[in-house]
């Protein structure tokens, strides 16, 4: 005979629900326990209105598919704080070459206040700032991914919404 445990799954969510430490988010393939202030980075901002947003979205869709290369700066590969120089280089807007010194320069934004062209940090080493990508609008980014190359990705991957660290705006 099986034994039936049906009662006992209402306790079990509740505890898991309850261990998120904030309000969990449903992204429509489980519940993730992402953090306070950016549970709801995903559906934040929109896409590009302006020219200058339509320029910098042409450029980031040119540089989609460029190998990730560390250290390098060209359409043979790109780190991530070389696609986000050369993608504001663009639109005639010069930023620092490193993710660090982007952050430091540039003017932080509170995550409701995220808008195309921000560029989000992230803390993917366990060691500070040490990636850098693109909000393009509705809850995606763009980025040179170690892994895949410059990308679109969306802030409702808990890896990424886990790693943010701060959203800074040049624009």
């Amino acid at each position: 005979m099986k034994k039936r445990y049906y009662y006992l799954f209402p306790s079990a969510l509740a505890l898991l629900l309850s261990s998120c430490g904030s309000t969990p988010v449903y992204r429509g393939d489980g519940i993730h326990c992402t953090g306070g202030e950016w549970s709801e980075i995903s559906s934040s901002g929109g896409n590009p209105t302006t020219s200058t947003e339509n320029t910098m979205m042409s450029e980031i869709e040119s540089w989609m598919g460029t190998p990730y290369l560390y250290g390098g700066e060209s359409r043979n590969g790109v780190d991530c704080s070389a696609f986000t120089q050369a993608v504001y280089q663009a639109v005639s807007i010069d930023i620092p070459r490193t993710a660090s010194q982007q952050s430091a320069a540039s003017e932080s934004v509170n995550p409701p206040n995220l808008q195309f062209g921000d560029l989000i940090f992230f803390n993917t080493s366990g060691s500070g700032i040490s990636h850098v990508g693109i909000y393009i609008g509705n809850g995606f980014f763009a980025h040179a991914s170690s892994s895949r190359g410059v990308v679109k990705e969306s802030l409702a991957k808990q890896y990424y919404t886990d790693r943010i660290v701060s959203v800074g705006r040049f624009m």
